[in-house]
């Protein structure tokens, strides 16, 4: 499975988005709250992601996710 979605490009997308700082430690698996990400912030870069990959990302699933990581993952089983 190619992945098209990386850690990297996301960073990149919440930086953009939401100014979330790009020198985090632990950043990929610190959760939302620790980063300081709320939920409309989460809703412009799921929002993003939609249109750069093509993908639907139901609201319920965007919650459910808990840090970069996940949604990465979540985000390249939408588009396999």
């Amino acid at each position: 499975m190619t992945e098209l979605c990386t850690t990297q490009m996301l960073l990149n997308i919440f930086h953009a988005k939401v100014g979330l700082p790009l020198t985090i430690p632990n950043i990929s698996t610190a959760s939302w709250e620790e980063l300081g990400v709320e939920s409309l912030g989460l809703t412009e870069v799921c929002t993003s992601l939609e249109h750069t990959f093509g993908v639907v990302i139901p609201q319920v699933d965007s919650i459910a996710v808990q840090n970069i990581q996940e949604l990465v993952e979540f985000v390249n089983s939408l588009a396999a």
